[in-house]
C-alpha cells in the first residue's frame, strides 16, 4: 500500500513537472513574440513564471474553477469601479482644490523638514537601468501583482482567496483614502524639489501622465503610499501559500516596488511607513469580512425583520379592535 502511494506521488509530481516545463516553455516563447510596445501584458506574463513553477499544488475542477472565474469577474468590476470613482474623486478635486468642505491640510513643509525624507540619498544610487526597472515595476506592478496571484488562487482551487485579494488589495483601500485625499495635501517629491530647490528633477513617470491630465490632482496624494500599501498586501497574501516561487517571487517584486517609490522620487520615506501601516490594516479588515457567516447573518436580519414587521401588524390590529 505504501510502495503504490509512492509510485502514484512521484508519478504525479513528474506530471507536475512536465507540465511546468512545457508551460514555462510557451510563456517563453509568448514573451519573444510580443511586441515590445505591449509592456503590459509582457509583465503579465513575467508574473506567470512563478505560478507554473507551482504547478505541484494545482487542484482544478469544474466547480472550484467555475466559483473562481465568477470572483475573479467580481474581482474586475469591483477593481474597475473604485477605478471610476477615483477618476471621478480626481476630477472633482480638478475643480476644488481647497479639499471637501474648503478645508485641507498642507504637509509639505513637515514631509521637507524631515532629515533624509526625500531619499535622495537612494537616488545616488542611480543609472539608466535601474531608472528603467523601478519605472517598469511601478507602472505595471500596481495593477497586475494582485490578479496575478488571483489568477494562481484559481489553478489551486481557492476561489474565497479571490475575493479576500479584491477586498484587501484594491477595493477597501480605495474607500479608506478618501479622507487622505480630501483633506491631506502633501506633493511628490520630484514636484517639491522643483518647487522649492529650483532643480530640474524630471517626473519619472512622465510619458503616463501630463501637467494639463486630469489626473495631476494624484501629485498631491502621497501619504499614505498606495503602491506601498497595495504592495505590502500582495507581500502578505504571497506569504500565506505554501508554493516557495509564490512567495519569494511576489515577495520580491513588490519590496521592488515599495522601493522604486522612493527611489524615483515619488514618495517620501513616512509616506512607506504610512503605506505599510494601512495595507497591513486593510487585510485585517478584509480577513474579518471573510471570516464572517453572512449566510446566517441575512437570515437572522430576515428573522429579525419578520419579527418587527409581525409585532407592528398585531399592534395596528390591536389599535384597531380597541377603537371599534
Amino acid at each position: 500500500m505504501i510502495m503504490q502511494q509512492q509510485t502514484l506521488q512521484i508519478a504525479e509530481n513528474t506530471k507536475a513537472t512536465k507540465l511546468s516545463i512545457y508551460s514555462l516553455i510557451a510563456i517563453t516563447a509568448v514573451l519573444f513574440i510580443v511586441p515590445n510596445q505591449w509592456e503590459r501584458l509582457q509583465f503579465f506574463l513575467i508574473l506567470l513564471y512563478p505560478i507554473f513553477l507551482s504547478t505541484r499544488y494545482f487542484h482544478i475542477n469544474r466547480e472550484l474553477v467555475m466559483k473562481s472565474l465568477l470572483f475573479i469577474g467580481i474581482f474586475l468590476a469591483a477593481n474597475l469601479s473604485t477605478f471610476a470613482i477615483h477618476y471621478g474623486q480626481l476630477m472633482w478635486e480638478h475643480s476644488n482644490p481647497n479639499g471637501l468642505f474648503g478645508w485641507k491640510l498642507s504637509i509639505d513643509p513637515l514631509l521637507h523638514a524631515i532629515p533624509f525624507n526625500d531619499g535622495m540619498w537612494l537616488r545616488q544610487l542611480a543609472t539608466p537601468i535601474l531608472d528603467r526597472f523601478f519605472v517598469y515595476i511601478y507602472i505595471h506592478g500596481f495593477v497586475f501583482c494582485l490578479l496575478a496571484l488571483c489568477m494562481y488562487y484559481l489553478l489551486t482551487g481557492q476561489p474565497k482567496k479571490i475575493l479576500l485579494a479584491m477586498f484587501a488589495g484594491h477595493f477597501l483601500q480605495y474607500l479608506f483614502i478618501l479622507p487622505f485625499h480630501f483633506w491631506v495635501d502633501g506633493h511628490q517629491v520630484w514636484w517639491i524639489q522643483n518647487l522649492w530647490l529650483g532643480t530640474s528633477f524630471t517626473d519619472p513617470i512622465v510619458g503616463h501622465r501630463t501637467i494639463t491630465d486630469p489626473i495631476i490632482p494624484s501629485l498631491n496624494h502621497v501619504f499614505p503610499s498606495m503602491h506601498t500599501s497595495i504592495a505590502t498586501v500582495t507581500i502578505l497574501l504571497a506569504l500565506r501559500e505554501t508554493s516557495k516561487p509564490i512567495r519569494h517571487f511576489f515577495t520580491i517584486l513588490n519590496v521592488g516596488i515599495i522601493i522604486a517609490t522612493v527611489y524615483l522620487g515619488i514618495h517620501w520615506v513616512i509616506d512607506i511607513f504610512g503605506g505599510i501601516l494601512f495595507g497591513y490594516f486593510t487585510l485585517k479588515v478584509a480577513d474579518k469580512i471573510m471570516a464572517m457567516d453572512w449566510k446566517t447573518k441575512w437570515v437572522n436580519f430576515q428573522q429579525k425583520r419578520g419579527a418587527l414587521v409581525h409585532a407592528s401588524e398585531d399592534s395596528t390590529t390591536r389599535s384597531s379592535s380597541g377603537g371599534g
